[in-house]
């Protein structure tokens, strides 16, 4: 690409940054919390959340019946002061697919869910 001398008069979208590389075990944090979910295993859910996460993880597992869920799928992941947004889906045989978003961040060396919403039920942008 040719230079374009001084950027902040040129017409048109510019790059911006290059894009996040998301880190491998985030993902596999997500995984593994949408696996907990999914089998109901209230215990382990609560210990990866924070101090301000139960209330809103405790309503996401009583929305959600233990064991009608056998897969889960990540759609989504943003990246936002150093916390990731996860949007996923739970699909189950008897079930309508449950959608719910988390935002989860790395605490005390681990990776650990700062907030959880359930995204099922209404219809907005993030649903569809």
């Amino acid at each position: 690409m040719p230079d374009l001398g001084n950027r902040s008069s040129v017409m048109g979208p510019q790059p911006i940054a290059k894009r996040f590389e998301v880190p491998p075990a985030m993902i596999a944090a997500a995984n593994h919390i949408l696996e907990l979910l999914a089998g109901g295993r209230r215990a382990e859910l609560e210990a990866l959340g924070v101090s301000k996460a139960p209330g809103e993880l405790r309503e996401l597992m009583d929305a959600i019946a233990p064991g009608i869920y056998g897969r889960h799928q990540v759609i989504a992941h943003a990246k936002a002061n150093n916390h990731y947004y996860v949007k996923a889906r739970l699909f189950g045989a008897r079930a309508a697919p449950f959608t719910l978003q988390l935002r989860l961040g790395e605490h005390e060396g681990r990776w650990a869910i700062w907030e959880a919403m359930n995204l099922s039920g209404g219809r907005t942008a993030w649903t569809r």
